[in-house]
């Protein structure tokens, strides 16, 4: 997943990271700096990327990249998503910075075999503490497989699987229609 720096506060590791060419997570303060993703794991970021931003705006949501860095308000810690949405308000940001968002609806993880643990343990559990935070997708670059949770109630979270093509995962909080298609375009599975 990523190697670990230094041990340092947050406010250091926010100074350090706005100067820095990579890109590192702030864990139980330590700096994890993060492996570069491969091409298929690119290419699905893309299609998940692309196929959300043709409706978000029409649906009152507003997308984002990997690019943009989460604040996880339960460990202080601060991370980077593949894909961020946040739906029915303006983002809000940490700082004029305004490359911390405090107010995602959607959290998409690409997964790889050395983060996909953590990202359905862990990681998860971390960003149950975002208070917009509403639906979570983690879809495989491996296999046909992607993994949707719905926030029932602030600690109730229900979990359906997709693994065909002629699937669709409709998003409810953004009323986006995410067909399996568009998310492995063009990507060879298996």
């Amino acid at each position: 997943m990523a190697t670990a720096l230094n041990t340092t506060t947050a406010e250091e590791y926010l100074r350090l990271e706005r100067a820095s060419l990579e890109k590192h997570e702030y864990v139980d303060g330590q700096m994890l700096a993060l492996a570069g993703a491969n091409r298929k794991r690119r290419s699905i970021t893309d299609n998940i990327r692309f196929a959300l931003r043709l409706k978000d705006r029409a649906s009152g949501c507003v997308s984002d990249n990997s690019g943009t860095r989460l604040f996880i308000p339960a460990t202080g810690g601060y991370t980077y998503p593949d894909v961020v949405m946040t739906c029915g308000e303006n983002q809000r940001f940490q700082d004029d910075a305004m490359d911390t968002l405090l107010n995602p609806t959607l959290i998409v993880e690409v997964l790889s075999p050395s983060t996909a643990n953590y990202d359905r343990g862990g990681k998860f559990n971390s960003y149950t503490s975002i208070p917009s935070f509403a639906e979570y997708l983690l879809v495989s670059q491996d296999e046909l497989l992607v993994e949707w949770r719905v926030r029932l109630a602030p600690q109730e979270w229900r979990t359906r699987f997709f693994q065909c093509l002629e699937d669709s995962v409709n998003l409810q909080h953004s009323g986006i229609v995410l067909p399996l298609t568009a998310i492995y375009d063009r990507i060879k599975i298996g």
